[in-house]
């Protein structure tokens, strides 16, 4: 299995240290690639080949102001951000665009959930999906926790929604710290063979108050019944999103962690 860490591409420290401790990739932010100049873009090709590591997947898909759902969804506006950021992503290597999003996915007050649901698959199928295959890039629904997200609360709920647009190049994601939030399990992954193509993981129980926090030991959390039902289940690329503390610290501790399992 690959194994990645959220990082910037734009923090050149962290690329280094994601590099020099044995991450195989790195993900990045959608949004900060769909908005970058021409200079960026260049400076940022560049860093990636200084370092030998590609951003292979993305996060923050659309900003809050670009609803999927509700009364006034703006389908143009929503086409050209998409089609900048894919164009964009795939110069920076992207292979796989994360889907969570909430504030641009959430359900507006007294709306229909089914309607809400429909239109969620009506953009992941006509808009989203369509852009990416230009460039061999995967969609991934992500299950969000409830505190963050009115809906597309599990790992089965995203999975009916990347089934319901209906697209090869758009599949379901398991993040352990939301599943644990949510009550998902690793049988449900294994349930779902196939579908689940990408996955984010963390200690998704925490420590001194603060949760979802870098895996630093083995014994803190079963990592390895989550590792494996992904193997199981035919994903081969996970990363580490978590909360940093020190980056220094954390990256290197959560790789050997993972390796070991």
């Amino acid at each position: 299995m690959r194994f990645g860490v959220c990082c910037g591409i734009d923090n050149e420290e962290r690329v280094k240290i994601a590099v020099e401790c044995g991450y195989d990739y790195i993900e990045c932010g959608f949004q900060m690639f769909a908005n970058a100049t021409e200079e960026q873009l260049a400076e940022w090709e560049g860093r990636e080949k200084k370092y030998g590591i590609l951003c292979e997947s993305t996060n923050c898909f659309l900003p809050n102001s670009h609803k999927v759902t509700g009364e006034n969804v703006d389908y143009d506006a929503l086409k050209e951000f998409v089609a900048r950021g894919m164009k964009n992503s795939a110069r920076m290597g992207v292979k796989t665009v994360v889907f969570g999003s909430s504030g641009a996915r959430n359900i507006p007050d007294g709306f229909s959930y089914a309607k809400g649901f429909s239109q969620m698959g009506y953009f992941l199928r006509e808009i989203a999906a369509p852009e990416a295959e230009k460039y061999g890039i995967t969609i991934v629904t992500e299950p969000l926790q409830k505190a963050e997200s009115n809906m597309i609360n599990t790992v089965k709920e995203g999975v009916m929604l990347a089934v319901l647009a209906d697209k090869n190049n758009v599949r379901g994601l398991a993040d352990l710290f939301h599943m644990e939030q949510c009550g998902d399990t690793s049988e449900d992954i294994r349930l779902l063979n196939g579908l689940i193509h990408h996955a984010h993981i963390s200690n998704p129980v925490g420590r001194d108050g603060r949760k979802r926090i870098y895996p630093s030991s083995v014994d803190e959390f079963d990592y390895k019944a989550f590792i494996d039902a992904l193997k199981e289940g035919g994903c081969e690329r996970c990363s580490v999103e978590a909360d940093v503390i020190d980056f220094s610290i954390d990256a290197p501790q959560a790789i050997k962690v993972l390796r070991s399992l």
